[in-house]
């Protein structure tokens, strides 16, 4: 919001110095980005939190000013001369949605002459970065950047019947507004109307119909009160930003709408030379009661750490336009005005009495901690996963969860949650696999020259469900491309492949405790087949992960391969850590077999590797495969049809005493017995 210090002080005698009211400003919460001189007066660039729409207009700033420096905030008074007939009598209003349409106020001035605005109003509103049209259209912005409140002008003569109609638009009813598009409304869009056809889109724009030209004579003056979310949807499914939608989508105070009505058709009467017909249209058909809030003065004294005078609490609430009134004893009823919608708890009070105080007035205490403090924890074991991740050399990315219906379709046939009103094509439904952003991010960096990525994300799913929202589903996703190691002159490079992301998974769960983890071969849509697996606890999916498809890796013109994998984090996170321990070094040695095998080409390791286990010897270290060779590798008559040769290398130690060669020699033909059992023999 662009503040002119010299309209400011038509409102309050401010006496500081330019600078001195932007840090003042900025202290009290309105954040002062800019200041600069323009033709002997000062602008200020207002931050103004969506929170406080009381604060869009300079009457608004002016009441902070005036209660920040303890002046007087002027009233606002505006000499309205009426003439017969009524007002009443040339224009019939009805309202015909009440929920969101509170208040609808109208006034008749005629007589007008429509010609450029006087020098003062023109350089006024283009110092605001308004773009002055004719003194119709300019006193109704000018009204709107001084009291805060939108109005619209409507040529009264091009209103069927001398009918204003505040309703919901029919599907697919056209309306042409003032930027010149042409739009199609729909159920959702509140419109003012005339005896046949919409004439504005509500608290958003004007028609083109019943706009203001050089031949009107008589002008409807409009001031309402519309509801915000309605006009947040309007203007979002239409693709417009007005200043009026700006203030209506926040909360424009309901009270305000007579006052600016008579200010502007004031100003018209000065400037246009029209008469101002007798009385005001004024449909309210629910005034609002807003309940006292009870203000305490130990509450206020908790929050803020030191106490204030009851007088100091009554002054700054009083100048801020809030009704105080004491509670016998017990602090103040406080009743707030109507253009402060948020402030609807004590808490919100202390805040106002705060801001003004000044926070840095306030004294510095560290509050005790509470004595007992427990630990979360989700919390520990999603950091334990991050710790793992980036000390295997991944990123996290916090990419976001709406994405193309058509690239969701792509990585899993569950459907996406479909968003009522997109930002675009691209941003149009929360997405049911978190893959697809993950190759969004994959391909960003390698489209930018970056080879080698580990990418990790710590995000959610979403499915459509039969209650009002959707099903929230936490997963954590890797994405992979480029090498294990570049290739330098000490080395020979190496891309990527199946083990290298399996492996990152394995270490993944080592701090968990899952006895019932399994690998297993599988595949599933967005996976090559033959490159992908998955990870299972018991008979639970864990994780889901391979090669990305040769298919969407065209699609998506990606430079090298790309290895995902989706964890199921909140099956994860329902794991209990493995609790540390600390065992000792072994102090005896350590003696290595190797068992030279003719294995089923059908036959996984992790077959293997589970046989093994299950025997129970407690001097087991370490089972590996160390080589793996097919029959093409081998001359011929070496292995059989259908099978592979494999080396594996089984460690044994004791940490009590050296094994002697009988004990060795005694778990190795176990060993042997029980990988004959799954079809594994010795090779002669």
């Amino acid at each position: 919001m662009r503040i002119s210090l010299n309209w400011l002080r038509e409102f309050v005698d401010v006496e500081a110095k330019p600078k001195q009211l932007k840090a003042d400003l900025t202290a009290m919460g309105l954040n002062v980005e800019s200041l600069a001189t323009a033709s002997g007066d000062w602008l200020m660039e207002v931050e103004v939190t969506t929170n406080r729409p009381d604060c869009l207009s300079h009457y608004g700033v002016a009441r902070e000013v005036a209660a920040f420096y303890r002046k007087p905030l002027k009233p606002l008074k505006f000499a309205v001369e009426e003439s017969p007939p009524r007002a009443s009598e040339r224009i019939s209003i009805e309202i015909a949605d009440p929920a969101l349409c509170a208040r609808y106020c109208g006034r008749v001035v005629e007589n007008v002459h429509v010609a450029p605005s006087p020098d003062w109003l023109a350089h006024r509103l283009d110092a605001m970065g308004q773009r002055p049209i004719n003194n119709i259209a300019d006193v109704t912005n000018y009204a709107l950047m001084e009291l805060g409140h939108p109005l619209h002008a409507f040529d009264l003569d091009r209103i069927r019947e001398h009918r204003i109609i505040v309703r919901r638009a029919r599907p697919g009813e056209p309306l042409r507004t003032l930027d010149g598009a042409d739009r199609r409304l729909t159920a959702n869009d509140l419109v003012i109307a005339d005896a046949a056809r919409p004439v504005a889109l509500a608290g958003v724009m004007g028609g083109e119909d019943t706009e203001i030209s050089l031949s009107t004579r008589a002008v409807l003056l409009e001031s309402a009160w519309f509801d915000p979310a309605s006009i947040r949807r309007a203007a979002k499914s239409q693709g417009l930003h007005t200043e009026a939608s700006h203030r209506f989508e926040r909360g424009a105070d309901i009270e305000m709408a007579p006052v600016a009505l008579d200010r502007a058709a004031a100003l018209i009467a000065e400037l246009a030379g029209g008469k101002i017909l007798s009385g005001r249209v004024d449909l309210y058909p629910a005034p609002p009661k807003r309940d006292a809030i009870l203000l305490r003065p130990a509450e206020i004294s908790r929050l803020l750490g030191t106490k204030l005078a009851a007088e100091e609490v009554e002054r700054i609430l009083g100048a801020l336009g809030f009704t105080v009134n004491r509670a016998n004893g017990a602090g103040w009823r406080v009743e707030p005005p109507s253009f402060r919608l948020d402030v609807t708890r004590e808490v919100d009070l202390i805040e106002e009495v705060a801001r003004q105080f000044g926070y840095d007035r306030l004294p510095a205490r560290v509050r005790p901690a509470p004595p007992r403090i427990e630990g979360d924890l989700d919390r520990e074991k999603v950091l334990e996963v991050t710790d793992v991740l980036t000390g295997l050399g991944y990123r996290e990315i916090i990419p976001s969860s709406m994405v193309d219906p058509a690239d969701n379709a792509l990585f899993t046939d569950r459907p996406p949650v479909p968003l009522a009103n997109p930002l675009s094509q691209d941003a149009s439904a929360l997405r049911s696999s978190a893959l697809v952003s993950m190759v969004r991010a994959l391909e960003f960096n390698l489209d930018r020259g970056l080879s080698d990525l580990r990418f990790f994300e710590l995000g959610k799913t979403y499915q459509a469900v039969a209650s009002e929202h959707p099903q929230e589903r936490r997963v954590l996703t890797l994405g992979l491309a480029g090498h294990r190691r570049p290739a330098s002159v000490h080395d020979a490079g190496r891309e990527l492949d199946f083990f290298d992301l399996k492996a990152d998974i394995e270490r993944l769960f080592e701090p968990f405790d899952l006895p019932g983890l399994r690998f297993d071969l599988g595949s599933r849509l967005a996976y090559e087949p033959g490159l992908s697996g998955q990870y299972l606890n018991g008979s639970e999916g864990l994780a889901v992960f391979g090669r990305l498809k040769s298919e969407i890796k065209r699609h998506y013109k990606l430079r090298s391969d790309a290895w995902l994998a989706e964890i199921d984090l909140e099956r994860l996170l329902a794991v209990a850590l493995r609790p540390r321990v600390f065992r000792p070094y072994p102090k005896f040695p350590a003696v290595q077999r190797d068992f030279s095998l003719v294995v089923p080409a059908s036959l996984s390791y992790g077959q293997l590797a589970e046989a093994i286990e299950k025997l129970g010897v407690e001097e087991i270290r370490c089972v590996e495969p160390v080589e793996r060779k097919t029959a093409a590798e081998l001359p011929a008559g070496i292995l059989p049809e259908g099978h592979v040769s494999l080396l594996l290398r089984v460690t044994f130690q004791s940490m009590a005493r050296t094994l002697t060669g009988e004990e060795v020699e005694d778990a190795a033909g176990r060993i042997c017995r029980a990988l004959e059992l799954q079809g594994a023999r010795l090779r002669s």
